[in-house]
């Protein structure tokens, strides 16, 4: 990923907040042929004190792409993970010159790691019940109460999967090349506009921009 300098994100404690409040990533890996796949895919941030990050997620069994991923796994070949933070136009009229062009201020997380298949099924009813406990925990014992046949069933669906970080990219592009006061002013138009353009603002006071 481009990263200059200004824009570059290395607090640890924004890049997790970022995976947990936008949890749906583009997890890219090379097909049959080696061409480039995406699947789009939620996936949960696990700390554990004095050991990588990882990301544990899973995918439908029906999707190719588990076994591609299963080569990758097999060869310890890097998997990328992109997640997607608020992003938004930005309007040159909150400029102070007028020779000036838009721009689209956005924030992004890349987590690079080597990738081992879950399938066990113990082991996949744990992942999905620490994604549910992510997302909703009411839901627990709901799913704890069906029947067990059906979620053998469910879970003979799917293949879980866990990406052992070894670096992550961030970056926070947020006009940190503007001036103090257009950054006040992209802020303040931003605080008014839609739901999208609201998130980046919050980013920008998270940041202290």
């Amino acid at each position: 990923m481009y990263q200059p300098a200004h824009f570059r994100l290395q607090d640890d404690a924004q890049i997790r907040h970022l995976i947990a409040t936008q949890p749906l990533a583009a997890v890219i890996g090379p097909d049959a042929a080696g061409q480039a796949f995406v699947s789009h895919l939620p996936l949960t941030l696990l700390e554990e004190e004095g050991k990588p990050l990882v990301l544990e997620g899973h995918m439908a069994r029906a999707n190719p792409h588990w076994a591609w991923l299963e080569a990758q796994a097999a060869n310890q070949t890097e998997v990328l993970a992109v997640f997607s933070g608020p992003s938004a136009y930005i309007s040159p009229q909150h400029y102070e010159h007028e020779r000036n062009v838009p721009t689209w201020n956005y924030v992004a997380v890349h987590a690079y790691g080597r990738l081992d298949l879950v399938d066990e099924a113990s082991a996949k009813d744990a992942l999905l019940k620490r994604l549910i406990g992510q997302h909703e925990p009411g839901y627990a014992a709901q799913w704890r109460g069906l029947p067990e046949d059906y979620q053998s069933k469910l879970l003979a669906a799917i293949v879980g999967f866990r990406l052992r970080l070894t670096r992550l990219e961030a970056k926070a592009k947020l006009s940190q090349n503007r001036s103090a006061l257009e950054r006040q002013r992209i802020q303040a138009g931003l605080s008014q506009g839609s739901a999208a353009e609201q998130a980046v603002a919050q980013w920008m006071q998270r940041l202290g921009l």
